[in-house]
C-alpha cells in the first residue's frame, strides 16, 4: 500500500531518510512537501497524490496536522493513519506564530530555526546531535514563501478533538516521551478520543521519532498497517 509521508515545518524528504529503507520493503513510500497558507489545502495536496487510491498518511508536527485534516477531508481515501508530535488543540495564541513570521521576514528566521534545532531533539549536544543537524540542514535549504505559509497554516488551524471521532481507520500516534513542542499527553487525548487509535511513547526521544528513533517507528508501523 502507498505510505504518503509528510513532513514537519521547515522539513523535507530527508526527515525520512532513515524512515524509508525500513519500509520500504512493506509500503510504497513517497513523500509530499505541502507549502499552502491553510491545513485543508495542504491536505487536499497530499490526498491528490494518492490518486484516488487508499492509502496511508503520515505526518510529523506540520506534517501530522495536515495528515490528520486528510482524513477528515476524505476517509474514503485515508485507510490509516500516523500522527507524531501533533496534537489535535488549537493553538493557545498568535503570539509565537507572529513572532516567527517576523523573524522570517527579517533575516529568514536563521535564529529562530537555531533556536528550533536545540530544542526539537532529546539532547541535542548528545545522542541527538545528529538529528538536529539534519534538521538545520532541511532549514537552511527551506524556502521563505515555504516557511511563511506553512506557519500561517499553524497558526490559524482550529481545534479537532470533537471532529476525532469521525476517523474511523486505524490510527497510530507517535509521541517522544521528551517532545518539547507536543507534549505526549496530547497524543493520548486523541488516543482517547478516535475510535480505533493506538498510542505508542517513544522512551528517550523528542519532536523528531523517525530522525531519533527509525528502527522503532519503522516496527510500529509495520506492526500497525502491515500484518
Amino acid at each position: 500500500m502507498r505510505l504518503i509521508l509528510v513532513p514537519a515545518f521547515a522539513c523535507d524528504g530527508d526527515l525520512y531518510a532513515p524512515l524509508v529503507p525500513l519500509l520500504r520493503p512493506d509500503f510504497d513510500c513517497m513523500t509530499v512537501v505541502p507549502a499552502e497558507p491553510d491545513l485543508a489545502a495542504c491536505a487536499r495536496l497530499v490526498l491528490d497524490v494518492a490518486e484516488g487510491r487508499p492509502a496511508i498518511v503520515a505526518g510529523t508536527s506540520f506534517g501530522g496536522h495536515v495528515a490528520r485534516e486528510a482524513a477528515l477531508l476524505d476517509p474514503r481515501l485515508v485507510a490509516g493513519l500516523v500522527v507524531m508530535g501533533a496534537g489535535a488543540g488549537a493553538p493557545a495564541s498568535r503570539e509565537p506564530f507572529d513572532r516567527r513570521r517576523a523573524a522570517i521576514e527579517d533575516d529568514g528566521g536563521a535564529s529562530m530555526l537555531e533556536e528550533m534545532a536545540r530544542a526539537i531533539v532529546f539532547e541535542p549536544e548528545g545522542r541527538g546531535q545528529e538529528a538536529a543537524d539534519a534538521f538545520r540542514a532541511m532549514a537552511a535549504r527551506a524556502p521563505l514563501d515555504r516557511l511563511l505559509a506553512q506557519n500561517e497554516a499553524l497558526m490559524n488551524r482550529t481545534d479537532r478533538m470533537e471532529a476525532l471521532a469521525r476517523i474511523e481507520a486505524p490510527a497510530l500516534l507517535l509521541w517522544g516521551d521528551e517532545d518539547s513542542f507536543s507534549p505526549p499527553e496530547a497524543g493520548r487525548a486523541m488516543a482517547g478520543a478516535m475510535p480505533n487509535a493506538e498510542f505508542l511513547s517513544l522512551e528517550d526521544c523528542g519532536h523528531l521519532p523517525s530522525l531519533e528513533a527509525p528502527m522503532r517507528v519503522a516496527a510500529a508501523i509495520r506492526a500497525r498497517f502491515a500484518g
